[in-house]
């Protein structure tokens, strides 16, 4: 789904700086004011998304300040003329007293109030829209059995009714910081927009978070602090204007030739899978290497008919000196394998690490040792499996928390460091995060990360800095897919040597609209 964020709102806070700025604004306006305020915006989204009117909406009250926000969007709604009912999960009696002024207004106006008794009514009524106020960032336990027998039902209504659903802060059930579920019975609200409060999270961007909080809008509440607490995490978005220097490594100008923009040599395609190292080496030609080759373990390719412009040879017969190396696709885990990969890791050249490359390493200590002390460029491209036997983890370990399994990643083995999935995170060595915003499950499927580390080899290779290559990778890796199924291709039978094309058309549009100063003189 779409994430609908203002520039500002790409600074992701976890759970412990959301509480720093929500007490700071309780220094400026009172708890109250700000469930006033959630409400309120919470209301007008709510109109925006509705369409019957003749149709009563259902809002759901929790036990906690959340419920608040729920009884103050039923006031506003009701004020609007929306029919509306209130379903209390929580107990008025036992509120804070702020909850419970939300709660005396929401219950003086013309809506209904009721309790977990009715849910057997509640789900038998068709709603225009249903808004789920049930549980806040504070959520970290086992869902009794009430709210799993309403949660469980408010998922079928709404699948079986096609009614959708509005999260206030976050779908009940994911936890902000991870996107992962805060139970063990894996149960969530299924949201199709989310409306989080004070400032953006990165559970809703990763993980189950994907899955679970549809459209994210984010609303500040009026919190002005003179220093907002410090975010390392972002959303990855590319601004042409705040980018325009890391996209300067992709312009051609007229005096250039192919060594300009440098040689990608992939490294992999033993027996049975060469076609690994040919999806490789066609994203790098077509994301703009000036010369891309493919060193084949096992007897080589004689050429690529669908692209002959790449070299095929065997690696043994290629002498390394300044290309971008692309290790691991098709490349298996051989002893000779082995080898050639320590080889090529005490090469004082850039090398992006793939598939088989990083299950040799995870099972090699000698091998972690050379990356570890390498100083040449860096990029590792895990896939949560191969994630966790980096780390000696589970892929359940690695899910449970994606971006400190990718900040851990990225301080032992001194890389950048892609964790694919649904939200790919980028991180580097100084624990610093970027979650992707592009992407689809029509890459759920093989080779599209053999796609994913050719581009990345690529960018490289054009003289684009690491960091900004692995995220412009991961973007455009992610959009490629998103342009493909929005011209009807996928997301079921997307195949990954469809991507190439679409990531040369998005190369290219992207320089295009960069508007660099160079194009803009005037011809004499």
């Amino acid at each position: 789904m779409t994430t609908h964020i203002s520039p500002e709102s790409r600074s992701l806070l976890f759970c412990s700086q959301i509480r720093e700025l929500e007490s700071f604004g309780k220094t400026q306006q009172t708890e109250y004011s700000l469930m006033q305020k959630a409400g309120i915006a919470a209301a007008r989204l709510a109109a925006g998304i509705l369409q019957e009117k003749h149709l009563p909406v259902l809002i759901i009250a929790g036990p906690g300040n959340n419920g608040g926000d729920a009884c103050e969007t039923a006031a506003r709604l009701a004020m609007m003329g929306w029919h509306c009912t209130l379903l209390m999960y929580g107990e008025p009696g036992k509120y804070s007293e702020d909850t419970k002024k939300s709660y005396t207004f929401a219950s003086e106006l013309p809506l209904t109030l009721q309790g977990y008794q009715d849910l057997s009514d509640i789900l038998s009524t068709r709603w225009a829209l249903i808004i789920d106020g049930l549980f806040g960032i504070g959520l970290t336990r086992d869902m009794d059995e009430h709210y799993a027998e309403l949660i469980n039902g408010i998922n079928k209504l709404t699948v079986r009714s096609d009614t959708a659903v509005l999260a206030l802060d976050l779908p009940s059930g994911i936890n902000p910081d991870t996107g992962d579920f805060t139970n063990t019975q894996m149960l969530a609200i299924r949201a199709d927009y989310t409306l989080t409060f004070i400032a953006n999270k990165p559970g809703l961007h990763t993980a189950y978070g994907k899955d679970f909080a549809g459209k994210v809008f984010v609303d500040d509440l009026g919190i002005q602090v003179s220093k907002i607490p410090e975010s390392r995490c972002l959303l990855i978005e590319v601004d042409i204007e705040a980018d325009m220097l890391a996209l300067s490594s992709l312009r051609r100008l007229p005096n250039t030739h192919k060594g300009h923009y440098g040689h990608v040599l992939i490294i992999g395609g033993v027996q049975g899978m060469s076609g690994a190292c040919l999806l490789a080496g066609r994203s790098a030609l077509l994301a703009g290497a000036g010369k891309v080759s493919i060193g084949f373990l096992d007897a080589a390719a004689s050429f690529d008919a669908l692209h002959p412009e790449i070299m095929c040879k065997n690696i043994r017969d290629f002498t390394v000196t300044n290309e971008v190396l692309v290790a691991g696709p098709g490349m298996g885990t051989s002893h000779e394998a082995k080898k050639i990969l320590q080889d090529m890791l005490r090469k004082n050249t850039p090398i992006v690490i793939d598939a088989d490359a990083l299950n040799l390493i995870a099972a090699e200590p000698e091998l972690q040792v050379v990356l570890r002390q390498k100083t040449s460029p860096v990029i590792l491209t895990p896939h949560p499996l191969e994630a966790a036997r980096l780390l000696g983890k589970s892929i359940t370990q690695i899910q449970h928390d994606r971006l400190s399994a990718a900040k851990q990643l990225a301080t032992t083995f001194n890389a950048i460091v892609i964790l694919k999935g649904a939200g790919s995170i980028v991180s580097n060595p100084n624990g610093d995060i970027l979650i992707n915003t592009t992407g689809n499950p029509g890459l759920s499927t093989g080779g599209t990360g053999d796609v994913l580390a050719g581009l990345c080899g690529a960018l490289l290779a054009q003289g684009m800095p690491t960091i900004e290559a692995a995220k412009f990778a991961t973007w455009i890796h992610g959009k490629a897919a998103d342009e493909l199924v929005d011209s009807g291709i996928g997301p079921i039978g997307l195949c990954a040597g469809e991507l190439p094309q679409a990531i040369r058309n998005i190369l290219n549009r992207l320089v295009r609209q960069s508007d660099f100063p160079s194009q803009r003189q005037r011809p004499v």
